[in-house]
């Protein structure tokens, strides 16, 4: 069976929900004959990617999704890359 990595993250800056995670944990538990695996990522550069890199190395998936917020946006806009890796003005 194929394995899908879903990750979304932790609520961060004074929010107490992050849409990203909420939209991953009401995922099925299968897609299309796919096993999905869902996981919620700390707010952390060093750390999620850790963390990432990790449920990778667990769980061998085929594909992996990681989803993320994007405040004021009212539609899924996929990134083609990050554009605040490693750079934020919070902690």
């Amino acid at each position: 069976m194929k394995k899908i990595l879903f990750t979304g993250f932790e609520p961060f800056g004074g929010e107490r929900v992050n849409p990203s995670w909420e939209a991953v944990r009401l995922l099925p538990g299968e897609i299309n004959g796919a096993e999905i695996i869902k996981a919620s990522v700390c707010v952390e550069y060093a750390g999620s990617g850790a963390a990432i890199r990790a449920l990778i190395d667990r769980h061998a998936p085929d594909a992996v999704v990681c989803c993320g917020q994007a405040g004021g946006r009212k539609s899924v806009t996929p990134e083609f890359c990050a554009i605040n890796m490693d750079h934020a003005d919070s902690p």
